[in-house]
């Protein structure tokens, strides 16, 4: 059974994947994106910010990180108790 943290986690990985596939911003919401320079870079037509596959890769990372960071001060709390 996935803990609530887990649970969060797996929803905003989700959402960075859907953003990805709906061709939606990653940095903002409701952000869409425009071609620029012949279909091969896109900006966001929100924020303005350059976006390619990198982008999306990279929020994804942060999440990850962020989750292994709760899951190691969580740990770190339980055997201090």
């Amino acid at each position: 059974m996935p803990t609530l943290n887990q649970e969060k986690f797996i929803k905003e990985i989700i959402e960075i994947v859907d953003r990805w596939s709906f061709e939606q911003c990653a940095h903002c919401e409701n952000g869409t994106l425009v071609s620029i320079d012949g279909m091969l870079d896109f900006k966001c037509s929100k924020c303005g910010k350059d976006m390619n596959p990198a982008d999306y890769l990279g929020e994804i990372a942060k999440l990850v990180f962020n989750y292994r960071e709760k899951l190691g001060n969580l740990e770190i709390k339980s055997n201090n108790d």
